[in-house]
């Protein structure tokens, strides 16, 4: 346990957030050189594995935030003893950073450690405090120079900035309220903080051969042609999305070219995320010398579904598990548990285009039709035949030895190289 308290760490975070699981700070060494340090709570020295509590976390998936309501995925007393706050001794999954003079990374070191945070800002408070540039606040001064190198430097690596508001709805006196809200610096500086946490993990995960969930994405387009193209265009970045390909979880750390990083998993939020919590309880094992989970426990977590094309002999992301559940609840508003892609057998229909999805929850009464074409998803009736070339099941059944007992086994997959596995 590595002991940081001695450092002026930040918290910077909305007004009220229900999950408080990352700071930063920075630490001078050698004269004028600085060590950026990016701290994550550690909810996993609070439970273990298979517990109760942990596969409530797993049934669940992720928090749930609706405007008037909040789920969240642990419970209460577990996020109130891992939240990050203000002079409250924490401990966590730190990691410290040695940048180049270019933003690039030179040195990186992750560590078990525990923090106690001396200022916890709001987007707005930061903000004011980077626009004043008092000398007393040196340490985020520096930190905003840092990270704005690194941005550079991911940029350089055909990182892709969307310049775009996200959409923040609040009811306010019983009326809902949209406000367009452009990033700050403030909040750049967390954002990046947070891609590069996900970049030195997948690095520590792949250079110690632990097994993990990376994401990865290919651009698959010229985004400056698309951006100049539609450059008068209010939603130029949402069209150049429609071109990107999109971003998917696989066992194999790859590319991830929208954020110009040769590899990156998802890790900074291990209190409102279940695959993060996967990630980090990979990499607290790994410190703490604990058994890691194997490649099976990674492998059956929900992830995407892909589909094998056969004349090129390669694998793409058809249905993702982050897309998916969303959109199936729009059609399903009165069954209240997470939907996964894993919740349903698949079989492809003899137009080679649609997959009937069967639903193999008994509670969840409902099947779906999704176009590959057009990656359209609508409601399929619950009964009836369908006539389809290939099926996500097999049944291999009968006696294989004289005296054994009958016996069937189901096989999956067969229309792709890794359906929900």
């Amino acid at each position: 346990m590595r002991d940081l308290t001695n450092l002026k760490t930040f918290i910077i975070d909305s007004k009220d957030p229900k999950e408080v699981d990352d700071a930063f700070s920075l630490e001078f060494i050698d004269g004028n050189k600085t060590k950026f340090w990016i701290h994550i709570s550690n909810p996993c020295n609070l439970f273990l594995t298979n517990s109760k509590i942990d596969l409530d976390a797993r049934s669940k998936n992720c928090s749930l935030y609706l405007i008037d309501q909040y789920v969240p995925m642990l419970p209460p007393d577990i996020i109130e003893k891992a939240n990050l706050k203000q002079n409250k001794l924490s401990d966590t999954i730190s990691a410290s950073i040695i940048f180049n003079d270019n933003g690039s990374i030179n040195t990186y070191e992750i560590v078990e450690a525990i923090i106690k945070p001396k200022y916890q800002l709001t987007y707005e408070d930061a903000e004011e405090i980077i626009e004043l540039q008092p000398p007393e606040e040196i340490e985020i001064i520096t930190i905003k120079n840092l990270l704005l190198k690194s941005l550079n430097y991911r940029k350089s690596k055909g990182a892709i900035l969307f310049d775009m508001p996200n959409n923040k709805i609040n009811i306010v006196n019983g009326n809902v309220v949209i406000n367009n809200e452009y990033q700050s610096i403030s909040q750049i500086i967390v954002s990046e903080s947070m891609i590069l946490m996900g970049h030195v993990t997948s690095l520590y995960l792949s250079d110690n051969n632990i097994a993990a969930p990376y994401r990865t994405q290919k651009i698959n387009c010229d985004a400056d042609e698309i951006l100049q193209k539609f450059k008068d265009s209010n939603i130029k970045y949402s069209i150049l999305k429609q071109y990107m390909g999109k971003s998917y979880i696989t066992t194999k750390a790859n590319k991830h070219e929208s954020l110009g990083l040769l590899k990156y998993t998802q890790c900074t939020s291990p209190l409102r995320r279940y695959l993060d919590l996967i990630v980090q309880r990979q990499v607290y094992n790994n410190i703490t010398n604990v058994e890691l989970l194997n490649d099976n426990y990674i492998n059956d977590y929900p992830k995407d579904l892909y589909i094998f094309n056969y004349l090129t002999k390669s694998s793409s992301p058809l249905i993702s598990y982050e897309w998916f559940p969303s959109q199936a609840k729009y059609f399903l508003q009165e069954y209240d548990f997470p939907v996964f892609p894993d919740d349903f057998a698949y079989y492809l229909l003899k137009d080679d285009k649609t997959l009937v999805m069967i639903s193999a929850v008994k509670s969840l009464n409902a099947n779906f039709k999704y176009d590959i074409s057009s990656k359209k998803l609508e409601l399929y009736p619950t009964n009836g035949k369908f006539d389809f070339i290939l099926s996500s099941f097999s049944k291999d059944c009968g006696h294989y030895k004289f005296d054994d007992n009958y016996k069937c086994n189901i096989y999956k997959p067969l229309i792709s190289s890794n359906l929900i596995n």
